[in-house]
C-alpha cells in the first residue's frame, strides 16, 4: 500500500466517517457514569497531617557515626525515616497509644489492626527540608486527628529511644572489633617474618612485573600479526576469486597492514576503473581505450596479487619471531620462585589489617564520646488539626464529565481502529499500486436526497421515487451540467486518452461483486460518448440479472439472446431515441440533449438456461466483429468477474475491459482477485473506475459532493438543503428502512416494463426486415 504522512486533518477525517462509533461511546460511557455516581455515594474520608523535623547532629561523634553509616552503604536519611515511619514496631506502638486494640484476644487480631492502621498512614517530605508530614486517614474529622498526632508522637519516642541505644551498642561492637582486629594484625606480620626467615626473600615484585609486561606486549603483537595475515589472505582470496578488491574489502584495509606499495597500487586501480567506466558511457567494452584501460588494470591487479603475496610471506615471518619471543618470555616468567607470590599475598593481608585496626580505633573513639551524648534527633514540629471538609466529595456531574472525557478518547481509539480493520481501498494511488493497473475515472457518491431536494429547488416533480433513482443514475442525461456527468466526461476524456493508440473500439464493463455501479457507470459513458459525437453502441451482456433495459426504461426482448440464438438479426433489436421517448424519458429532455441520436442499445433478451455458453459461441463473435465495422465505440455491459465466468469469455473476444469498484464497500482482496483473473487470461485491462467516492475518504477528493453540482462556468450555483429539508430526509430513510412510507411505488420487474410503440406493433413474416430498416431511418430523433 501507499505511505502516506499521517496528519490531523486524517484523522478529523476518520472521525468524520466514524463518528457513529464516536457517539455511542461517548453517550454510553457518559451515561453510565452519570448513574453510578448518582446512585452509589461513597462514605465520607477525611484526612489530617502533623509534621515531625528530622535535626541533623550536632556532636562530632554524632557526625562521624552518620557519615560512617552513609559510607557503608546506607541510603537518603529522610527516606529511611519515612520508612521507618510506617514500620511494624512504630505502629504497634501507636495502636497501644490510641487504645485500638483493647478487645484483641490473639496476636493474630492485633497484627491485623497494626496493619489496618499502617495502610491509613502516608509520608511525604516537604520540599527540600528536613521536614516529614504524617498524612492519617479517617471515617471522622476527630479520627483523622488523633491518629496523625499518635504517629507523630510515638515516633519521636522511637527514634529517640532507639537512637540512644544504638549508640550503646555501637561502641560495645566496635570495642570488640578493634581487639580482634590487633590481634589478627600481629598475627599476619609475624607470618611475614616467619615466611622471609625461612625462604631467605628480600623483594621479587619489580622482576615479575616486568616479566608480566614483556608477556602482554609480546601476546598482543602476535593477535595483531595473526589478524593481519588473515585479513592479507581473506584479501588474496577475493582476488582471485573476484580478479580484484571490492570497494567493501579495500574500505576495511590499513596502510600498516598491506604496506605502502600495495595502497599505490589500489589507488591506481580506482582512478583506472573511474576512467574505464567513464568511457563506458560512450563507448562498448570493445573500444581500443576501454581495452587499453581494462589492460592496465589487469596489469596492477596483478602488481597487487605478488604484493600481497610478499606481504604476507613478511608478515608469516614476523609472527615466527613474535611467538618465539612470547614463549621465551613465558618460560622465563614460569622459573620465577613460586615463593615469591605467597610472599605477596601475606604482605598484602598485613595491609589491610594494619588499615582495618586505624579505622576501628578511630571509630572506637568516637563511639565514646557519641555514647556520652542524649540524642533527640527527631521532634514533633506541628500537631494534626481537625479536617473540616472530606477529601472525597460527591459529584455526579464531574463523574459524568469524566465518563465523557472517557468515552470520547475510547471513541476515538474504536475509531481508528475500524479504521485499520477496513479492507476497503480508496484513494487513487493506494488501488494503483495494489493492483498494478491506472484508474482512469473517479465517480463520486451521491446521495439520492440530495437530487430529490435538488430537483424541489428547481420546481420538479419529486414524489415519484422510481423518477428520482433514474436520475440519479442517469445524470449524464438528466443534469449534464452537474459534477457527476463531469466526471463520466472525465472518464470518456480518460479513455479516450488509454485507447487512441491501441485501437480500441470494443469494450467491456465489468466488476468484482454486484451492486459495484457498473451498469450505471457504463450507461452514462454510453450517453457521454454519443454525446461526443461518436456512434455508439450498448449492449446488455449481463444474460443473467439485466438492468440496462430498466434504466432506460426499455423492453428487454428480444434483445442479445435472441440474436445468439439466431432468432433475429441485430439490426432488428438495436433500441434507438424513439424507443427511449417511449420508455419515459420525455420528449423535451430527449430534444434538449445533444447527440442521443448517437447512442443505439440492445437490451439482453430473454434470460437464457445458458449465458456463459451462448457468450463464447461463434454467433457472439460474429456479432462483435459486425457491430466493430458499424459502430464507432461499442461498449458491453458484462457480469461481475469474481461471480461467473461470463466476463472472462466475453473479455477475450472484445479490445479491452474497464473495471469498476464500488469504493469503501468491497474488500481489496476482491479487486486484486478480478484484476488478476482478467490479466490471467490476457484481457486487455484498460484501467480501473473508482466509483461512490466519498468525501471524507480523502482531503484531496473534499469537493467531490453534492454541494458541487454544478460544474465550473455553470451560471446557476448549488445551495445546501435546509434544515427542515434534511430532517424531511431523515425521516423518509427511517420509514424506507422500516417499509412504511407512504405513497411509495415499488419499482417495476423487468416484465413490468411497458414495450415501446414501435416493438408492440412488430410485424411478422417478410414483412419484418422492412419494418426494421424504416424503424432505423425514420424513429430516430435527429440532433438538434
Amino acid at each position: 500500500m501507499a505511505q502516506y504522512e499521517v496528519t490531523l486533518r486524517d484523522y478529523w477525517r476518520i472521525m468524520r466517517r466514524r463518528k457513529g462509533i464516536v457517539i455511542f461511546t461517548v453517550a454510553l460511557l457518559g451515561f453510565f457514569s452519570f448513574l453510578t455516581a448518582h446512585f452509589w455515594k461513597p462514605d465520607p474520608i477525611y484526612k489530617a497531617v502533623s509534621k515531625v523535623q528530622i535535626n541533623s547532629p550536632e556532636s562530632l561523634a554524632s557526625l562521624n557515626a552518620q557519615y560512617m553509616g552513609l559510607a557503608g552503604g546506607g541510603t537518603d536519611r529522610l527516606e529511611t525515616q519515612r520508612a521507618i515511619i510506617t514500620s511494624f514496631p512504630v505502629i504497634q506502638r501507636a495502636v497501644a497509644y490510641l487504645q485500638l486494640c483493647a478487645n484483641c484476644t490473639t496476636r493474630e487480631d492485633s497484627t491485623r489492626m497494626v496493619l489496618f492502621l499502617e495502610s491509613l498512614i502516608q509520608t511525604s517530605q516537604e520540599g527540600y527540608t528536613n521536614i516529614i508530614s504524617i498524612e492519617a486517614t479517617g471515617r471522622t474529622p476527630e479520627e483523622a486527628r488523633q491518629r496523625a498526632d499518635a504517629v507523630a508522637t510515638v515516633f519521636a519516642a522511637y527514634n529517640n529511644d532507639q537512637k540512644n541505644e544504638k549508640a550503646k551498642k555501637h561502641r560495645e561492637f566496635v570495642e570488640q572489633q578493634r581487639q580482634q582486629a590487633r590481634l589478627s594484625l600481629a598475627l599476619g606480620e609475624d607470618s611475614v617474618r616467619a615466611y622471609r626467615e625461612q625462604q631467605q626473600l628480600v623483594s621479587i615484585d619489580a622482576q615479575a612485573r616486568v616479566k608480566l609486561n614483556q608477556i602482554t606486549t609480546s601476546r598482543n603483537t602476535v593477535n595483531q600479526l595473526t589478524q593481519d595475515v588473515q585479513g592479507i589472505a581473506a584479501m588474496q582470496k577475493e582476488t582471485e576469486e573476484r580478479g580484484g578488491l571490492s570497494e567493501r574489502a579495500m574500505q576495511g584495509v590499513s596502510r600498516i597492514r598491506v604496506g605502502d606499495a600495495f595502497m599505490g597500487l589500489a589507488q591506481q586501480t580506482n582512478t583506472l576503473l573511474l576512467e574505464r567506466n567513464t568511457l563506458m558511457v560512450q563507448y562498448t567494452d570493445q573500444h581500443p581505450k576501454v581495452k587499453q584501460l581494462q589492460a592496465k588494470i589487469d596489469e596492477l591487479n596483478k602488481s597487487m596479487k605478488e604484493e600481497l603475496k610478499s606481504r604476507r610471506q613478511v608478515l608469516a615471518r614476523d609472527l615466527l619471531a613474535a611467538r618465539d619471543l612470547l614463549e621465551k618470555s613465558q618460560l622465563e616468567y614460569d622459573q620465577l620462585p613460586a615463593v615469591g607470590l605467597t610472599l605477596a599475598r601475606l604482605q598484602r593481608v598485613v595491609t589491610l589489617r594494619q588499615k582495618a585496626v586505624g579505622v576501628l580505633e578511630k571509630e572506637y573513639q568516637n563511639a565514646r564520646i557519641r555514647e556520652a551524648d542524649k540524642i533527640e534527633e527527631v521532634t514533633v514540629l506541628q500537631r494534626a488539626l481537625t479536617p473540616t471538609q472530606p477529601t472525597n466529595p460527591h459529584n455526579p456531574l464531574q463523574r459524568a464529565l469524566m465518563g465523557v472525557i472517557l468515552g470520547l478518547v475510547l471513541g476515538i481509539v474504536f475509531a481508528v481502529v475500524a479504521e485499520s480493520l477496513d479492507t476497503s481501498i480508496g484513494t487513487v494511488e493506494d488501488v494503483q499500486e495494489y493492483t498494478g493497473s491506472q484508474v482512469v475515472g473517479i465517480i463520486p457518491y451521491i446521495d439520492i436526497d440530495d437530487v430529490r431536494a435538488s430537483l424541489r429547488r428547481r420546481g420538479l416533480d419529486v414524489s415519484d421515487e422510481k423518477t428520482i433513482q433514474r436520475k440519479a443514475q442517469l445524470v449524464a442525461f438528466f443534469d449534464p451540467q452537474s459534477t457527476m456527468a463531469e466526471s463520466y466526461r472525465t472518464l470518456r476524456t480518460n479513455i479516450e486518452f488509454v485507447t487512441v493508440e491501441k485501437g480500441v473500439r470494443c469494450l467491456m464493463v465489468t466488476s468484482s461483486m454486484m451492486r459495484e455501479g457498473k451498469s450505471t457507470t457504463i450507461a452514462n459513458l454510453a450517453m457521454t460518448m454519443a454525446q461526443l459525437g461518436k456512434r455508439t453502441l450498448l449492449v446488455d451482456c449481463d444474460l443473467r440479472k439485466p438492468t440496462l433495459a430498466k434504466l432506460f426504461g426499455l423492453d428487454k426482448e428480444p434483445g442479445m439472446t435472441e440474436v445468439i440464438v439466431g432468432n433475429y438479426d441485430w439490426h432488428q433489436v438495436i433500441r434507438t431515441a424513439t424507443d427511449i421517448v417511449t420508455g419515459g424519458m420525455g420528449m423535451e429532455d430527449i430534444l434538449q440533449t445533444q447527440g442521443i441520436s448517437n447512442l443505439h442499445i440492445i437490451p439482453s433478451g430473454s434470460i437464457p438456461p445458458n449465458p456463459a455458453e451462448l457468450l463464447n459461441s461463434r454467433r457472439m463473435s460474429e456479432f462483435i466483429s459486425e457491430v466493430r465495422e458499424a459502430y464507432d465505440v461499442v461498449l458491453f455491459d458484462s457480469p461481475p468477474s469474481l461471480q461467473v465466468t461470463d466476463a472472462a469469455i466475453l473479455g477475450k473476444k472484445v479490445d479491452g475491459a474497464l473495471m469498476v469498484y464500488k469504493v469503501g464497500e468491497v474488500p481489496r482482496a476482491s479487486l486484486k482477485r478480478s484484476t488478476a483473473l482478467l490479466k490471467s487470461v490476457q484481457i486487455e485491462l484498460l484501467g480501473i473506475v473508482l466509483n461512490g467516492l466519498h468525501a471524507d475518504v480523502s482531503v484531496e477528493y473534499q469537493d467531490l459532493g453534492y454541494y458541487s453540482y454544478y460544474g465550473y462556468g455553470s451560471e446557476k450555483s448549488a445551495k445546501k438543503r435546509t434544515p427542515g429539508e434534511r430532517f424531511q430526509d431523515y425521516l423518509r430513510r427511517w420509514k424506507r428502512r422500516l417499509g412504511k412510507e407512504e405513497g411509495r411505488e415499488e419499482p417495476r420487474g423487468e416484465e413490468e416494463v411497458r414495450p415501446s410503440r414501435d416493438l408492440a406493433h412488430r410485424p411478422s413474416g417478410k414483412n419484418e426486415a422492412a419494418w426494421a430498416r424504416n424503424r432505423r431511418v425514420e424513429g430516430v430523433v435527429q440532433r438538434p
